[in-house]
């Protein structure tokens, strides 16, 4: 039998607790590094932007966007005009994909955050979209204040889907030319709308109090042309699921189909 010296016993102790620190630290995850202790920058934090233009081939454009129409863009980075297009009718945000789907997140500027020292029809002319897919779906989903600036979206798509998240503050005609497709509204939508004809696939209607309207002072617009596919319109902030409905055309609430 042996019989170890005390001291002996606290060395082999030691060492023991030694060694078991030695693979808690093996198997232990790395401490965070000074990046990862960093928080992540806050969306309100993203810079406003004007005149974008986007046009991709087989890719899909997906874009999350501040719109302020006051940002001053200097003329060499500004896209080309189109075809008829001027300074004044210059679109504020243009995608385009061809055999891709669009998506675009866009929060208008309030009106307030304009600085006061431009002309009065700088601060309220109204955000110019263009959206524009070729076998590709489109969504749109356009958030802003009551005191945003108003906006025009025209949205085009051969063989794919439109999905529009309005504001519910949105004021003005929505006119939707369709072939080979359905059209429909969520449920607080369809309550705000009124349609006044539709013909050669072409309907006509105006969403919110049409007797607030005044052409004068502007509004917001939305024009929609759409080839083999639907069009589904929602407000932005109409609950994931909501109900909609096909807005019945004249003939069905004739013959009642």
């Amino acid at each position: 039998m042996i019989i170890l010296e005390d001291k002996h016993v606290e060395v082999l102790e030691a060492q023991r607790v030694a060694e078991e620190q030695d693979q808690l630290n093996v198997n232990r995850e790395p401490p965070p590094t000074y990046a990862s202790l960093q928080p992540s920058p806050s969306p309100s934090l993203a810079k406003a932007v004007n005149y974008v233009s986007i046009s991709r081939l087989h890719s899909s454009v997906k874009e999350t966007l501040i719109i302020d129409p006051s940002v001053f863009v200097p003329p060499l980075l500004r896209p080309p005009l189109l075809p008829g297009e001027t300074e004044e009718t210059r679109q504020n945000l243009r995608l385009e994909s061809t055999h891709g789907d669009v998506y675009a997140d866009v929060t208008l500027v309030d009106n307030s955050e304009i600085p006061l020292e431009l002309a009065s029809q700088q601060r309220n002319k109204r955000v110019i979209m263009s959206m524009q897919s070729t076998h590709g779906a489109i969504t749109a989903k356009i958030h802003g204040s009551p005191n945003r600036t108003f906006f025009v979206l025209r949205a085009q798509s051969s063989n794919g889907n439109i999905f529009l998240h309005i504001p519910p503050t949105f004021q003005g005609p929505i006119i939707i030319s369709y072939r080979h497709g359905s059209v429909t509204f969520s449920d607080r939508v369809d309550q705000n709308l009124t349609t006044f004809g539709e013909a050669d696939n072409t309907r006509r209607c105006f969403l919110g109090d049409f007797s607030e309207w005044d052409d004068a002072c502007g509004g917001d617009e939305i024009i929609i042309d759409l080839r083999h596919g639907n069009v589904k319109i929602h407000y932005d902030d109409d609950e994931v699921g909501s109900p909609v409905k096909s807005r019945p055309t004249f003939l069905n609430r004739i013959f009642g189909f």
